[in-house]
């Protein structure tokens, strides 16, 4: 079974890989919590295992109602404390000491104090199955017009299906230097969080170029065999490389907001995240904070549901906030190896029995996928090297389809069909879908998905059931 959670480079295997990014003593730390800040577990864990003079990283909440960001900001270097500030969220990265932070917890509108976690990728064609196909031929609706921005490890702009301009019309890579992005008391930072402009920003993983070619290639280096969902849609990518921690998720969050009409962006793929369930969601997680401004800026916010099934209450948690839509993995009927009871995977994460909330929202295909391979994505081309030849028939398709495409399985290639979904329906409805529109008839339009012995999977298992492209097109179309 592939589990493509991709932990890089010699990565702990924790639920959660950590970044030690704060240190104190423990009274620091209840001098905090005392004052009504809320002070992240993994956060309070890690006070005690630092000096006092070590510089670390951490993401503040604050409440907009109390105070700005500038003025926060502003106040947070006044401790001597670094600040790293967004546009657009109510949040802010700080460098600083422990005595510093606890100084910061004490500051007007401050909420919530977090470490800057580590979070996780979680890595013919399905495209008939679902009906995309059908969509371009009997409606003539390819995405055309619809922007859809790819928050991942890059995208490589150079293969021919993702060509850097006409079809990803921006390619942004998150640059995380702290000695520059960080902004002190007379000493304002010297460069932003990211560099736009570049052909290729997927530099050794691999896996957002995979995910880019799922949602909108153009099938270009295969003569239109392996196509994406919304064909003619476009792509932004906005790119964290390898590994992705908290501040780096924000940044991209953050240029999506100040971008996504430049770019008539409708739609974000988010095939990443962390683990943990139900017990892990926290409504104040900067995360979660963020992909709430991004929804109610109306843009459809889609989580992968994550890789540790089959066990109940093993979700995403990023993918079980009410205003995202989390998407499972599921098989297609021409491939089943990883389906060993219908067509849901046994990999995809699982929500909570009789819960309302934690489960995911619907199923896609996710197992098995051709896509896209960058030039330069070298973990994902090793990892799938074997399914490429043995189980995916890529040399059988032609050889030199070999060179331009890769196979992999995981909800990270679930979600882009979800993506890809949503930008044909806000092409057929002329952009106006709200993203609680469209969640809805994703749900209602899914297909029930049953167990070999014909009993229905449940809501916690597969969500509403299996996309189907055409239907939820076709019940939007004026």
């Amino acid at each position: 079974m592939i589990k493509e959670r991709y932990q890089i480079s010699g990565l702990s295997g924790l639920p959660l890989i950590l970044l030690l990014v704060l240190g104190a003593g423990l009274s620091a730390l209840n001098v905090a919590a005392a004052g009504g800040v809320y002070i992240d577990p993994v956060l309070r864990a890690q006070f005690a295992a630092l000096g006092s003079a070590d510089q670390v990283q951490a993401v503040v909440n604050f409440d907009a109602a109390a105070t700005s960001s500038a003025q926060l900001a502003s106040a947070i270097r006044d401790t001597g404390a670094g600040t790293a500030s967004f546009n657009n969220l109510d949040s802010i990265g700080v460098l600083a000491t422990a005595g510093q932070i606890n100084a910061v917890a004490g500051l007007a509108g401050v909420s919530e104090i977090y470490a800057n976690r580590q979070l996780t990728y979680f890595m013919p064609e399905p495209n008939a199955y679902i009906g995309a196909d059908a969509v371009w031929n009997t409606f003539g609706i390819t995405g055309k017009g619809v922007g859809a921005a790819i928050l991942d490890s890059g995208i490589d702009g150079t293969h021919p299906d993702l060509a850097f301009g006409p079809k990803t019309v921006q390619n942004v890579k998150i640059v995380f230097n702290q000695t520059d992005v960080f902004t002190t008391k007379g000493k304002p930072a010297t460069k932003p969080f990211f560099v736009e402009g570049l052909a290729d920003t997927d530099s050794s993983s691999g896996h957002g170029t995979h995910v880019a070619g799922i949602v909108a290639g153009d099938g270009t280096a295969s003569s239109g065999y392996y196509q994406g969902v919304a064909k003619d849609a476009t792509l932004v990518g906005i790119g964290t490389g390898d590994t992705i921690f908290i501040l780096w998720a924000l940044a991209g969050f953050d240029y999506l907001l100040d971008h996504a009409a430049q770019f008539n962006v409708k739609v974000v793929n988010n095939s990443w995240g962390t683990e943990g369930g139900s017990q892990a969601w926290d409504p104040r997680d900067p995360i979660n904070k963020a992909t709430k401004k991004v929804h109610d800026r109306g843009i459809t916010v889609i989580f992968a549901a994550g890789n540790s099934g089959p066990d109940p209450d093993t979700m995403n948690p990023y993918a079980e906030a009410p205003w995202v839509i989390g998407v499972a993995a599921g098989c297609y009927p021409q491939d089943t190896v990883h389906c060993p009871d219908g067509l849901l995977t046994d990999f995809s994460s699982r929500g909570v029995p009789g819960s309302a909330q934690f489960h995911p929202t619907l199923t896609a295909p996710g197992a098995h996928i051709v896509s896209t391979r960058a030039t330069t994505g070298a973990t994902l081309n090793t990892l799938d090297a074997s399914h490429d030849i043995q189980q995916c028939g890529l040399v059988p398709s032609g050889f030199a389809n070999f060179a331009y495409y890769t196979c992999a399985s995981g909800t990270s290639m679930a979600s882009p069909h979800v993506v890809g979904t949503v930008a044909l329906m806000q092409e057929a409805a002329g952009g106006k879908l709200t993203p609680d529109q469209v969640k809805k008839v994703l749900e209602r339009t899914a297909r029930p998905m049953t167990k070999n012995d014909g009993t229905s999977y449940a809501l916690w298992e597969v969500g509403a059931g299996y996309l189907d492209a055409y239907a939820a097109v076709l019940a939007v179309i004026p």
